[in-house]
């Protein structure tokens, strides 16, 4: 069907040759009718009324001008209409050169008559270098020159296509592009044009790809992590076969790195790793990859194994680069490694096996002295089992109130009066009985269970001093224990203060215990910790004194009250000169700092005349007495204030 615009030209085509012949008619009447003015003839040959000739040429006139005048207003609307098509074309033409798609036209054999400024500036190519040539010019050839064409051969069949395909800029530059191309019908049936609509993609596939790299890769180390390291051993599984293939996967853990962490920060820790990293790297072959678990951990997996002593070669070439010196921030840093090693198909034929058993002999590995490694053993599942029961039966005792405190007295040497007591908890276990701290502890330090355990260690032991004062019984201080994940935490103080505000307890009356391995890592946060608590009326101890690496000049910064001396140094110090020299080092190096002194350990006559000789004034153990319960040690401090009397 023809066009508006096409029928409106054709219409007045047909209308000017009317007025035309009009005209003409007109301009042959007029003629006749002079000469038969000069004649005195009649205009037509029949009419017999030559007084009727006016009227006809009236007529004719009145219809000429009014086609006149049709046929010039005509024109008017369609040169108006062309306008306005011209217009809306322009403005098409706009909104197709403004495009953030690139757009072809192509002929029926896909030859290209028109394109839009956006594929100028994809392609690289201006119109007048494409125009006539086909859409295969722009093949890069990454798919081959044949799959482009079964592209547009495809539209051809079935009139319509979109996918994505790989061209060729005019410079060279191989992209990706989406198009979508579309077969046009002008009559209906038979195919007259191609329209490929298409937009450069190598921006978002670029971005696609660095977030599939930031998704599975450590940005820290930027080694592949935990994601990676599971794709990675699927894939290599999947092909292996039992008896024919072996592989290792080897965790690597860090020792106290933590400490790190705590004293120098975490950007000195951060830095360490990345160190440690690139050390590991160089380590690696083709058979032989790294991956950064989290943390301080590292898994390293060889692909191909021909024998353990692989594994052993690697495990002390790791043991090597970890353990020399790394200078970081001017501190000269040494690390030592525990490594767990599982092998394919002995200790596991999936993935997950093969990591968990590497990390139990990893945690075996810690357990048994640090800086060694072990090979994955099912007695260590068992182990690794126990503990996680051990774990979640924890977590349940502490919401049951299973845990309870004992308190063992100190006692005054030259008096022999109970001056205070030391808080120890206790796990009454449903079907276990009494389990010791040393057995759970641990556990609740590795499974993040020590805080709210070392809240209620410290609630309740002022709770206990509150109601003895309360009840007139006067026990002397409260010493309670102080883990290191505990003391370093930023709510510490204020929860102290909270729990003294909570319970009404005079701040004099609680002395915190903190080993001196804790206030070593990160002195200056120690020193604002102690003088935060010192403020508040609190009384401080170094728990475990002479085996931690303290100097004087540290000691003097610290607001202290009371040195703890350890139970080792006191077990030979009847038999061993060396052992009660280093004892009696303690006791003037603590009167020297004005400090009081606390034995703990003493289990026999011999070793508290000994510090009685020293004049230390207080201590604690079984010589005296065991921990027991709050009603049972209140029963030995009426004794002793009786006995005091008595005398």
């Amino acid at each position: 069907m023809p066009s508006p615009a096409v029928a409106g030209r054709k219409f007045v085509s047909f209308a000017m040759v009317a007025v035309v012949l009009v005209w003409c008619l007109i301009g042959l009447d007029l003629w006749i009718a002079s000469r038969q003015a000069d004649t005195g003839m009649a205009l037509w040959s029949g009419d017999s009324n030559p007084q009727g000739l006016p009227a006809w040429k009236g007529l004719l006139l009145v219809l000429g001008i009014f086609l006149t005048l049709l046929v010039a207003q005509a024109y008017r609307q369609l040169l108006s209409a062309n306008r306005q098509a011209e217009a809306r074309l322009a403005l098409q033409r706009l909104i197709v050169d403004h495009a953030s798609e690139a757009m072809m036209l192509t002929d029926s054999a896909q030859r290209i008559l028109s394109v839009n400024s956006a594929f100028e500036q994809i392609t690289g190519y201006a119109g007048q270098d494409v125009f006539g040539k086909t859409p295969t010019m722009l093949s890069a050839g990454h798919q081959g020159l044949a799959s482009h064409r079964n592209v547009w051969d495809f539209v051809a069949e079935k009139g319509y296509w979109e996918g994505e395909i790989w061209d060729r800029r005019k410079d060279g530059a191989i992209y990706p592009k989406q198009m979508r191309i579309s077969a046009i019908c002008e009559d209906g049936a038979q195919i007259s044009h191609f329209v490929a609509v298409f937009t450069d993609i190598s921006e978002s596939r670029a971005q696609a790809e660095r977030l599939e790299y930031l998704a599975r890769h450590d940005p820290l180390t930027n080694l592949p992590n935990r994601l990676a390291l599971d794709a990675h051993l699927d894939s290599i599984l999947e092909t292996a076969v039992p008896g024919i293939n072996r592989m290792a996967v080897l965790i690597i853990d860090l020792d106290n790195f933590k400490t790190i962490n705590d004293s120098l920060g975490h950007h000195a820790g951060d830095r360490l790793l990345a160190e440690l990293a690139r050390r590991l790297g160089g380590l690696m072959d083709k058979t032989k990859r790294l991956f950064r678990l989290g943390g301080d951990e590292f898994v390293v997996v060889i692909d191909r194994l021909h024998s353990e002593e692989t594994v052993i070669e690697l495990v002390d070439r790791v043991a090597r680069v970890i353990g020399d010196p790394c200078d970081i921030d001017g501190h000269v840093l040494h690390s030592t490694p525990s490594i767990g090693i599982s092998l394919y198909p002995e200790d596991g034929r999936d993935a997950q096996a093969l990591i968990r058993n590497a990390d139990t002999a990893m945690y075996y590995a810690k357990a048994n002295g640090r800086n060694n490694h072990k090979f994955f053993t099912e007695p260590m599942n068992a182990a690794a089992n126990k503990r996680l029961h051990l774990e979640s039966e924890l977590w349940s005792a502490l919401a049951e109130n299973q845990l309870v405190l004992h308190y063992q007295p100190q006692i005054d040497l030259l008096s022999g009066k109970v001056v205070g007591v030391e808080a120890l908890v206790r796990w009454r276990h449903p079907q276990r009985g009494l389990i010791p701290p040393a057995e759970f502890i641990p556990v609740a330090e590795e499974c993040g269970l020590i805080l709210p355990l070392g809240h209620w260690v410290l609630l309740t032991a002022c709770r206990q001093v509150r109601e003895w004062l309360d009840a007139g019984i006067d026990m002397g201080e409260m010493a309670v224990n102080i883990s290191a994940h505990q003391f370093r935490q930023r709510e510490f103080v204020p929860s102290v203060q909270a729990i003294l505000a909570e319970t009404g307890l005079p701040a004099h009356r609680l002395e915190l215990e903190i080993t001196e391995s804790t206030i070593m890592h990160g002195v200056d946060e120690a020193i604002q910790t102690f003088a935060q608590l010192k403020a508040m009326g609190v009384k401080l101890a170094i728990d475990d004194f002479g085996t931690g690496y303290s100097s004087l000049a540290y000691l003097r910064r610290f607001p202290l009250d009371r040195l703890k001396i350890d139970r080792s140094f006191l077990a030979d110090v009847e038999t061993d000169p060396d052992a009660a020299s280093l004892v009696t080092s303690i006791v003037l190096l603590g009167r020297s700092l004005g400090l009081q002194l606390v034995a703990e350990g003493v289990e026999n006559f011999a070793q508290a005349e000994f510090l009685r000789t020293l004049e230390c004034e207080r201590v604690q153990g079984f010589h005296f007495y065991q921990p027991v319960c709050a009603e049972e040690v209140v029963g030995v401090g009426r004794f002793q204030e009786f006995a005091a009397l008595q005398a």
